[in-house]
């Protein structure tokens, strides 16, 4: 800045006021605008420099670049919008014409004025116009002002954001002083770290209580049992990392992916020896240091289960070997047990009750001498009884009284426990009450008259035997008592007579008697007619202290006359009339059916698949004829039966004893065909002496059974081998057969119809001899009346 521009405007005081006014107000602006400049690249590259240093944890050597970076950019700034400008400011010439700029009005008077007064310059011109321009310009610039030439919103706008980005940063340090303390320091060299942003804790939930734990700081030291899955327990606390690596020894790692929030997951297998540290985030200090020392577990290394069933069932004592076990209800069941090592110690856990049993020193059984024992009590294959015990063990005892499992917890002298214990079942078998099945009366409802009887025969089994067997016959209703009651004598069945049954049933017996139904009254007071009990059967076995009794649905028994049970007999014949008539003409159907197939025969080629369909539907319908014919013979039987034990026929006592005794025999519910053959046998050849009509009954089922036991039997192989031969000859020759055989069976049936129809008149001729014998019963019994009434 020259001398000249530096000289005063003595004749302009006003002017010169202003010119300085301006230039103060210029300066005040510069100096804002480089202040605040300054202040911000320092705040920008002070924020950039600690997010860099605490985001990546930069190194001495970056970080001490930071502060040269950052002593340069405020150099940087400091010069070209601080020092340059405020070197740089405009002189009077200059600020005048700022003036001239803001109000174009003046016409260049300001800066005519100062040129005029520039100190050392002649001025060219009329002194008396210069003086009145310096005159004019000192009265104008008493109106102007520096806020009109001057803008000074974008300096205090720089000034407020350098001084914005300072106080944020001071209250950032001041509500962490420590971040900015150790910022300041490594910024200038200092190796100070920073917080650590993510802590890592470890846990080891569900270890075993058997696992020992050893804790001395940072060093974990652990021994479980081999086998143990060890789950592990990551939480990172602060920043969470996207992942945690543990870093085994040997050089293996293993990554964990976060499995919810802030938690980290994983399940070893410890089957060897093991160790590792946790890594994840900024977290690297690699801690705590797990060692993990794998221990053989204890071990059940057999299982052995004596059972020494209760007295009354009669079974020897048997020892099961590491298997479950079904025992009788009852049975006295010792557990043994053989631990690995010997010297380990434990409970046995009782399931589902989960009840602990302590394991007491028991001798385990080692060998078992072979010995015979009867029937086992369970299934599988145990070893017999009499095991010689020759190490020692461990074991419990109890009374078997319901199902049960057991798992054996073992503890060795390291505190290790097994791992996984098995589980073993003792299934209690429940002494069944014993099963009976009515053989006769075979109906719910029988109906007998006075003087009549009842055939009482039983079928009952038991699983571990029978005591006794018997029957009760109560009134009917509600509060009928007891009438009369019995026991039966107990037939007991062989193995291969008891069927099928017999491998699950320890016993099985008959029971058989003949109840007159007199008995059911006194001779005071004799059962009156339709009057109604109610029979049952019941059996007891030997299970002590209490036998279970077993009991047979009850069978309604009704009281009638010896009308009512005639025509209940008609009707029944008259039902099998037509049972008979049906059976007929079905037959007279398949015959005609099986001469067709007959007569298509031709040569001795192959059946096609027509005609074996065609062979196949005769076979079933003549089944369907052979059941029939099966029915109608169980319905006479079972007439003739009632007939027989009713004593409706007065001479057919002999039949009645025969046949009760035959009957007897039968071992099961099935129909009987050999005590009514040999009944009509010995009925027909004069042997059992009987005139009436239960005689005619007996033939009526004798033919019955021709048709439906032999003839058609016969007619239904006969076709069953025809539909199995291949050649035509072989299925001409079937045929033939069972056309014979049909043709018996509609001859047979002709006959029964017959039969039956000769019965009708025989009913009638019966019934109306029974009418007139009452009616003169009545007649006398009137006569005897009038009698003594003279």
């Amino acid at each position: 800045m020259t001398a000249v521009e530096e000289h005063r405007l003595e004749r302009t005081p006003a002017l010169e006021l202003r010119l300085q006014e301006l230039r103060r107000a210029l300066v005040r602006q510069v100096a804002a605008y480089g202040v605040g400049t300054v202040l911000g690249a320092g705040a920008l590259w002070l924020s950039f420099a600690f997010l860099a240093d605490w985001g990546l944890r930069v190194p001495l050597g970056l970080r001490l670049l930071d502060a040269l970076a950052l002593l340069a950019v405020v150099a940087v700034f400091a010069w070209r919008d601080l020092l340059r400008p405020l070197r740089a400011l405009p002189g009077r010439e200059a600020l005048a014409l700022l003036f001239e700029r803001a109000d174009p009005g003046l016409r260049e008077l300001l800066i005519s004025a100062v040129q005029f007064q520039r100190a050392g310059t002649a001025v060219d011109g009329d002194p008396a116009q210069v003086a009145a321009v310096i005159a004019e310009a000192e009265t104008r610039a008493r109106a102007l002002t520096p806020r009109g030439v001057l803008d000074p919103e974008a300096p205090r706008a720089r000034l407020l954001l350098g001084l914005g980005g300072v106080a944020f940063l001071c209250v950032l340090a001041a509500l962490h002083p420590l971040h900015a303390r150790i910022f300041f320091a490594r910024l200038v060299g200092s190796g100070e770290p920073w917080p650590q942003r993510t802590h890592l804790v470890l846990e080891i939930p569900g270890l075993d209580p058997g696992a020992v734990v050893a804790r001395q700081g940072d060093d974990w030291h652990l021994r479980v049992a081999r086998g143990t899955d060890l789950a592990l327990l990551v939480t990172a606390e602060g920043i969470v990392p996207d992942e945690v690596t543990l870093h085994f020894r040997g050089g293996r790692d293993l990554v964990l992916n976060p499995t919810g929030g802030n938690v980290f997951r994983t399940l070893l297998r410890c089957q060897e020896e093991l160790a590792f540290h946790l890594t994840g985030g900024d977290d690297e200090d690699g801690t705590p240091r797990v060692a993990i020392e794998v221990l053989q577990p204890p071990d059940v290394e057999g299982i052995a289960v004596a059972v020494e069933p209760p007295p009354y069932a009669n079974l020897a004592p048997a020892l099961f070997r590491g298997q479950d076990v079904e025992v009788l209800r009852g049975s006295k069941v010792t557990v043994h047990v053989l631990p690995s090592p010997r010297s380990a110690r434990g409970v046995a856990r009782l399931l589902p009750e989960d009840r602990t049993v302590a394991l007491e020193p028991r001798p385990f059984p080692r060998e078992a001498p072979p010995a015979p024992r009867e029937a086992p009590p369970v299934e599988g294959a145990p070893a017999a009884e009499g095991a010689t015990p020759v190490e020692p063990g461990l074991g419990f005892e109890l009374v078997a009284e319901k199902t049960l499992g057991f798992r054996v917890e073992l503890t060795d002298e390291n505190g290790l426990a097994n791992p996984e214990p098995g589980l073993y079942r003792i299934r209690v078998v429940e002494d069944r009450a014993p099963e009976l099945t009515v053989l006769a009366p075979a109906r719910g409802e029988f109906e007998t008259i006075r003087g009549g009887a009842l055939p009482l025969r039983v079928r009952a089994e038991d699983d571990f035997g029978l005591v006794s067997l018997g029957w009760r016959v109560r009134a009917a209703g509600p509060e009928g008592g007891d009438v009369a009651a019995g026991e039966l004598a107990l037939a007991r069945l062989a193995h291969k007579d008891a069927g099928a049954a017999a491998s699950a049933a320890h016993d099985v017996a008959l029971g058989s008697a003949r109840l007159e139904v007199d008995a059911l009254g006194t001779a005071e007071s004799p059962v009156a007619v339709d009057t109604r009990f109610e029979l049952e059967f019941y059996a007891r076995d030997q299970r002590a202290p209490e036998a279970n009794e077993g009991r047979s649905p009850p069978i309604r028994v009704r009281i009638v006359t010896p009308e009512e049970l005639l025509r209940r007999l008609q009707d029944r014949l008259a039902q099998a009339r037509m049972d008979a008539l049906r059976l007929s003409e079905e037959q007279r159907d398949k015959r005609a059916r099986i001469g067709e197939l007959l007569g298509s025969l031709e040569g001795d080629d192959a059946l096609g698949s027509g005609e074996s369909l065609a062979l196949s539907a005769a076979l079933a319908g003549e089944r369907r004829v052979l059941a029939d014919a099966q029915a109608l013979a169980r319905s006479l039987a079972a007439a003739a039966e009632d007939v027989l034990y009713a004593r409706l026929d007065d001479d057919a006592s002999a039949l009645l004893e025969f046949y009760d005794a035959r009957s007897r025999q039968s071992a099961d519910a099935r129909f009987q065909v050999a005590p009514w053959r040999e009944l009509a046998r010995e009925s027909a050849s004069g042997t059992l002496t009987s005139d009436g009509f239960a005689a005619h009954l007996v033939a009526l089922v004798a033919l019955a059974l021709e048709i439906s036991e032999d003839h058609a039997t016969a007619a239904v192989g006969a076709l069953d081998s025809a539909t199995e031969a291949t050649g035509a000859s072989q299925v001409g020759d079937g045929l033939e057969q069972a056309s014979q055989h049909a043709g018996r069976v509609l001859e047979r049936t002709e006959e029964l119809l017959a039969a039956l129809s000769e019965w009708d008149n025989f009913q009638n001729v019966l019934t109306l001899t029974r009418d007139i014998l009452n009616r003169q019963k009545a007649l006398r019994d009137r006569t005897q009346q009038l009698f003594q009434e003279k």
